[in-house]
């Protein structure tokens, strides 16, 4: 205390494990416990009781230096507390995660992007029965399309919260579960890429003389920095768990109108497709709600999943709408037009509505929920409309690889 009774300063002690940049650093900011509460403090390279590990020998990113540091009886003096107030560590954290998962997210986009980017002209090369790998749709359609698909979903999603963003919406940490939903998107759909790329390369991808293999040992990472895959299911489930209870259930159906009415100016965007997923999301919560399921765990986790599915799906629809328009902000990708991106849209479309309404249908039924009276469980989840929605996956699929090759452009259809 100093002689008015104010704080002058704190001390510090404890450890810290996986920081990035922790034995290169001149400047540290530090979450820690205070009197009143989780609070962020400065402290400086050098500071006396300050030290830091050696760096991680890590499976990727091993150019990032990553080391644990130490802190043992550390003097902070009270104007290095950020904000001057004690307890509001966690606030400003969460004030921020909408800005700093969306970053993690364009390292899985990016990641993602350059494995397939190799992958792609690979295959246009390597001959096999006498013909490129890249004629062959057993090839294409495992390794090639779905990957680039998901790709451009995750991308659809991470632009759109970046515009709200840039909007000044993320003020509080009130874009949080959005940060959420594309850094689980982007990362996923990144390492599945990368993963995949090394496979479409056989076994020329398990050697170091092709990139693919450093960039699935990089990417791979996204999933698990900035919060854990399994961390931002629990994000998104608890935050869109809560939106379905304070609106008795509507917030997915109100969502599926919007994507109907969509449908109705854009039938080429799939946006009617992403519809049913929401449809069947909501079905999903609602059977969790009166089966008091989600106090399961892996139920709640997996909710995330489908959720995240289906709002990408909803996502990519209307940016593929606004391609069509014209109307894709400056800022965003343009690698692909809109034809394209409309036939990529309803792949991830019908891909959403299987997940959420067959996955929807195991997980309530596998945890005791399925109803005794009432509708039928595979209604309430429209798993035949699901089912339905997968007419013409194949001849998409075929549309998205001709455009990923080069071969014709993609139109609505």
């Amino acid at each position: 205390m100093s002689a008015d009774g104010k704080v002058a300063s704190y001390k510090i002690t404890g450890n810290k494990q996986w920081i990035s940049n922790g034995g290169v650093a001149d400047v540290y900011s530090i979450l820690a416990n205070a009197p009143g509460g989780p609070s962020w403090f400065i402290v400086e390279k050098g500071a006396p009781g300050f030290s830091h590990g050696k760096p991680e020998d890590k499976h990727g990113i091993r150019l990032s230096n990553t080391a644990a540091l130490s802190l043992d009886d550390v003097y902070v003096d009270a104007d290095r507390l950020i904000g001057g107030e004690e307890g509001l560590g966690l606030i400003q954290a969460q004030a921020v995660f909408g800005y700093t998962r969306l970053t993690v997210a364009a390292f899985g986009l990016g990641g993602g992007w350059a494995a397939l980017d190799r992958a792609i002209p690979y295959s246009t090369e390597r001959i096999q029965a006498g013909s490129p790998l890249s004629e062959k749709q057993g090839y294409t359609h495992k390794l090639i399309v779905p990957h680039a698909v998901a790709l451009e979903a995750a991308r659809a999603f991470i632009e759109h919260v970046a515009e709200r963003i840039d909007a000044g919406e993320g003020a509080g940490g009130a874009l949080n579960t959005e940060g959420a939903i594309a850094k689980y998107l982007a990362s996923e759909a990144g390492n599945r890429a990368a993963d995949a790329a090394i496979q479409a390369h056989g076994g020329y991808g398990y050697t170091r003389e092709y990139l693919v293999e450093k960039i699935k040992r990089d990417v791979r990472i996204t999933t698990i920095y900035e919060g854990t895959s399994e961390i931002m299911e629990m994000t998104i489930a608890r935050d869109r768990w809560q939106q379905h209870l304070k609106t008795a259930g509507r917030h997915y159906q109100d969502s599926a109108t919007g994507l109907r009415a969509l449908d109705t100016s854009h039938p080429d965007v799939g946006a009617g497709i992403a519809a049913v997923a929401c449809e069947a999301l909501a079905g999903v919560l609602e059977a969790c709600r009166a089966g008091r399921l989600t106090r399961n765990q892996h139920m709640l986790l997996r909710l995330g999943e489908l959720i995240a599915a289906a709002e990408g799906a909803g996502c990519f629809a209307r940016r593929a709408a606004a391609a069509l328009d014209g109307e894709l902000p400056e800022k965003a990708g343009h690698r692909f037009d809109g034809g394209a991106l409309a036939a990529m849209s309803r792949v991830f479309a019908r891909d959403a509505a299987q997940k959420v309404a067959c996955d929807g249908l195991r997980l309530v039924t596998g945890a005791g929920g399925a109803p005794a009276g009432g509708p039928p469980l595979r209604d309430t989840l429209r798993l035949d409309a699901a089912c339905a929605a997968q007419e013409g996956l194949l001849a998409d699929m075929d549309r998205v690889a001709d455009v990923l090759y080069g071969r014709a452009a993609a139109t609505s259809t």
